[in-house]
């Protein structure tokens, strides 16, 4: 499937090579961030809404291959109080963005004195960038598109009671405009129900962080998401194993993450007479050097994603890949 997420908002994420938290930011106030990037996504998924991918013949493959190119701006504002302890914000989040989610925040960031770190942000609930088929399963005719709008709240723990573990906790609700999925394929209302996507999504994580060398650290997490739609065969759980690698080294940054998972639906989907159950499995990778040039306030960053699913179903096979590079000045 394509990456819904894009980004390149890399300069000044903010963690530390050590177990040990460096301070949220060098000085008090304002500070301002702009990303502007350009790259290529492209991959294969029935529920990518190109034009492209508008009709298909059969409800037995996983969509058309598809690419595009992108251009698109991230930003990010942030005022820090006196104490540098304190600070809050609005747009992408710096830990998000180094592993691939960027949703648009309004958040606080606070720094304990035992170096623990607390973050409770939230996302309004908009469809931008969120479009999807009214009904999915339509065969042989355009399928017409529909807003999907998605809100929520988190919360994160970091390095508590400095130990380097961290907590981590989300709730999001997912609704689509014009819900017509399997109305072209069922006729029993019972059966079409099961297929409602509006849904209460929540997510937990734990992880920690083990400093290998100078400038080296590893960060493992393990993920468990939660679905609850209004249609059973939307339903489900899903179990994901995380690694970051962060390498540091004078100017240059990179940041590694790779995961893989299953996810186990709740019940059959009725125009299958199957559950969609899969395995996914992912990789994410942002590349910083800062002040190219000498040019101070800025940075230069490459990003590289792919991702993939592999379902029961055929018709639920995605894969996507992204390739970004960008110039971020921070002021």
């Amino acid at each position: 499937m394509m990456l819904k997420a894009i980004g390149g908002l890399t300069a000044g994420i903010l963690i530390s090579c050590s177990v040990v938290a460096q301070p949220l930011t060098k000085e008090a106030g304002w500070e301002f961030t702009l990303s502007v990037n350009a790259g290529y996504s492209g991959g294969e998924s029935q529920f990518d809404t190109d034009h492209d991918n508008e009709i298909t013949n059969d409800l037995n493959n996983s969509g058309q291959s598809n690419s595009s190119v992108l251009v698109y701006p991230l930003g990010r504002i942030q005022y820090t109080l006196e104490n540098l302890n304190t600070q809050f914000y609005l747009g992408n989040s710096r830990e998000q963005v180094s592993t691939a989610k960027f949703q648009y925040e309004l958040g606080m960031v606070h720094q304990f004195e035992d170096q623990s770190k607390l973050t409770v942000a939230v996302f309004p609930k908009l469809s931008l960038f969120n479009e999807t088929w009214e009904d999915p399963f339509v065969t042989n005719a355009k399928r017409q598109t529909t807003d999907q709008k998605v809100g929520g709240a988190r919360i994160a723990v970091d390095n508590i009671f400095g130990t380097g573990l961290t907590f981590k906790y989300a709730i999001a609700s997912s609704s689509i405009d014009d819900e017509l999925s399997g109305q072209s394929q069922l006729s029993d209302t019972s059966e079409i129900a099961l297929l409602k996507r509006d849904s209460l999504y929540q997510r937990v994580e734990v992880g920690s962080s083990f400093p290998i060398s100078q400038g080296v650290l590893l960060k493992p997490a393990f993920q468990y998401t939660n679905r609850n739609a209004d249609g059973d065969a939307n339903s489900y759980d899903q179990y994901t194993g995380q690694l970051s690698l962060l390498l540091f080294k004078q100017r240059h940054t990179l940041i590694t993450t790779i995961n893989a998972g299953v996810r186990l639906y709740k019940q059959e989907n009725p125009i299958f007479n199957d559950k969609q159950d899969l395995t996914h499995a992912g990789i994410f990778s942002i590349y910083s050097y800062q002040r190219p040039f000498d040019w101070q306030h800025w940075s230069w960053t490459m990003m590289l994603g792919y991702n993939q699913e592999n379902s029961d179903i055929a018709f639920y096979d995605s894969k996507g890949v992204i390739i970004s590079t960008g110039m971020v000045y921070r002021y």
